[in-house]
């Protein structure tokens, strides 16, 4: 009875591209699980501080978007920005400093224009001095990905976060 009604799907058809998550969700899901892995720096001045120390130690730079007419933190977004450029820091630019707040939760900052997401943490008996990314997660990866995909311009995309 409800065989005519199956339409036959080749496997072909399903590229990697579509079985990925919207980025917004991937950041969701970096986001909570390098918190709970205390991989976070949240704030603007403490990104800045912890990168002055550790320029090599973060993945992915989150900003969310100034509000108008604070020209002062917007330098320092440029110029943090900047940095992480040459410091091959992936930059991400989300939509609002609420919605970050919302998928964190129960942090204590009041400040969540920026947000660094430090690399996971590697064997520390290892003597390879480069990241192994293969212990990255899913993502992770696809973050990097999105990134590498949007390296170079000028503009960074804004990406809408999810609202829950």
């Amino acid at each position: 009875m409800y065989k005519d009604s199956v339409v036959p799907v080749k496997m072909e058809t399903f590229s990697g591209v579509a079985a990925k998550c919207p980025i917004g969700q991937c950041i969701k899901t970096v986001l909570r699980r390098a918190y709970v892995e205390q991989r976070l720096t949240i704030g603007l001045l403490p990104a800045i501080q912890y990168l002055s120390k550790h320029s090599d130690g973060a993945l992915f730079c989150l900003t969310a978007e100034a509000a108008p007419g604070d020209s002062a933190t917007h330098m320092q977004e440029v110029l943090l920005q900047a940095f992480c450029t040459e410091n091959d820091i992936y930059v991400i630019k989300v939509d609002s400093q609420e919605k970050l707040k919302k998928l964190l939760g129960r942090c204590t900052s009041s400040d969540y224009s920026c947000i660094l997401v430090h690399y996971p943490y590697a064997d520390p008996f290892t003597d390879s001095q480069e990241m192994d990314l293969s212990i990255l997660t899913e993502s992770e990866r696809d973050l990097v990905e999105h990134c590498e995909e949007n390296w170079g311009y000028s503009q960074l995309p804004v990406i809408k976060l999810p609202e829950k």
